[in-house]
């Protein structure tokens, strides 16, 4: 069992477990399962990381063109949890990241600081927009069939969706190629 530092903060979390790099490495290897399961003839139009229960990450798929027009977001996508319609890919996260989100939850029980709690949850969905951003410049999501006006989001439950792509635009900014 490991004791934390009360102030030991996002950066230094990432740092050590090495977060960025390992989500956009399990998400790349998610997509390649994805483009050979037997959905790979399925036409995406939207993905999000949705985090319904942090530190857990869902991979939130959706192949309806209408959603955004009818204001359905992860929970009312076609598929909410690609880990689990695809168990590769379950595995695959569960195997590689387990750890890591075990790290979390242990950290999160070993503290009553609000604060502490919501700056580290800030910083968490921030590396998952520089997550997304990069596979995004990195063209990712070609391994898949796409909508032309493929739409990528970052969510956690209850989360105001307008607020989160806003978030989401600053990062592309910041992270212009």
């Amino acid at each position: 069992m490991i004791i934390y530092n009360r102030y030991m903060n996002w950066t230094e979390f990432e740092n050590k477990y090495r977060f960025e790099k390992l989500v956009y490495d399990l998400t790349s290897e998610s997509l390649e399962l994805l483009s050979k399961s037997e959905l790979k003839d399925e036409i995406f139009t939207a993905f999000a990381y949705n985090c319904v229960s942090m530190p857990s990450i869902s991979l939130s798929f959706d192949t309806n063109p209408e959603s955004k027009k009818n204001g359905y977001y992860p929970p009312d996508w076609s598929n909410e949890c690609m880990e689990v319609d695809i168990p590769e890919i379950g595995k695959l996260w569960s195997a590689k990241l387990g750890k890591v989100e075990d790290e979390i939850e242990e950290l999160f029980d070993n503290t009553d600081d609000d604060d502490f709690i919501d700056e580290f949850e800030s910083g968490y969905m921030n590396s998952l927009r520089k997550i997304l951003v990069r596979l995004e410049n990195n063209n990712a999501f070609d391994k898949i069939k796409t909508t032309k006006d493929f739409r990528t989001l970052v969510t956690q439950i209850d989360a105001d969706t307008d607020e989160e792509e806003k978030l989401l635009a600053k990062v592309r900014e910041e992270l212009e190629p």
